[in-house]
């Protein structure tokens, strides 16, 4: 999956791509829609680990914020931050690249604060 996304990558037409997962935020994706060719990284998804005794999870850029606040819920946590269009299908990667964390960013901090580790396709 991931070879596959990188031969994407590289192959790209254009000489700028975006990463589009569900799409939910493309008014703060300021760019020229004829210039920069979209790769979908909707496939790229799933949680990877979670240690809930140590408030830790992984996931993929693709995975759909639903299934991280179902994960957490299921153990009783919850995100630090408000992510925003969950029910319209928001991903992991969009809501950390938009970096909007809704209101309770004023008490608990930004969503980028609680970003541990990121893997990279350059």
């Amino acid at each position: 999956m991931l070879s596959d996304i990188q031969s994407r990558v590289r192959g790209a037409e254009s000489p700028a791509i975006i990463p589009v997962g569900a799409g939910t935020k493309p008014s703060l994706a300021a760019h020229d829609t004829q210039a920069v060719e979209p790769i979908s990284l909707r496939e790229w998804s799933g949680i990877t680990a979670y240690q809930a005794s140590e408030f830790l999870i992984s996931a993929r850029s693709g995975t759909p914020m639903r299934e991280v606040c179902q994960a957490l819920d299921e153990n009783q946590q919850y995100l630090p931050f408000d992510p925003l269009l969950v029910d319209a299908g928001s991903t992991l990667g969009g809501t950390v690249a938009s970096g909007v964390s809704g209101p309770d960013q004023l008490l608990y901090g930004g969503l980028r604060d609680f970003v541990m580790e990121v893997e990279m396709i350059d």
